[in-house]
């Protein structure tokens, strides 16, 4: 009699999360062009001023992890133009390891850029203010997570 309703209450709670996000958030007054590359270079795609890049977080694929590319021309990423790199690579068994880095130089002079969490779980802050630092990779290990880079961010230092 009250297998059924056992069954659903089962079910319900075993509902796989909801996937994770690997974003970009463009707050410049300027617009960018982002490329998502794994084993090959997806679509490159315009962002806006106040608009976000959003892809699903995806999995290493034969060892590769994500690289999201950031430039300030349209040709940028197929040239030898500055690139902004988020990296990133998720594994529900290893966990999310993200980092930040550029290739051909800096675009970003005097500007604040950020990978967070905007969900407020405990992801370490990876943060640039206004000259790009060298590579550091972080890692959070609790299960999945968003993460978001924020270009020309405006917060408090």
């Amino acid at each position: 009699m009250f297998l059924p309703a056992l069954t659903s209450a089962l079910a319900l709670s075993t509902r796989a999360a909801p996937d994770p996000y690997a974003k970009v958030h463009n707050k410049c007054s300027f617009p960018v062009w982002v490329s998502s590359v794994q084993n090959t270079a997806g679509p490159t795609q315009m962002l806006l001023s106040g608009n976000t890049f959003s892809e699903v977080q995806r999995n290493p694929e034969n060892g590769t992890g994500v690289s999201i590319q950031v430039t300030t021309t349209v040709d940028g990423a197929h040239t030898k133009a500055p690139i902004l790199i988020m990296g990133y690579s998720w594994d529900n068994r290893t966990g999310l390891y993200y980092s930040l880095s550029t290739v051909n130089g800096f675009s970003f002079w005097g500007q604040k850029l950020r990978i967070h969490n905007t969900e407020g779980k405990a992801v370490q802050e990876i943060v640039w203010v206004g000259e790009p630092k060298g590579e550091y990779t972080a890692v959070y290990l609790k299960g999945e997570a968003d993460i978001t880079l924020e270009l020309c961010d405006d917060f408090a230092e």
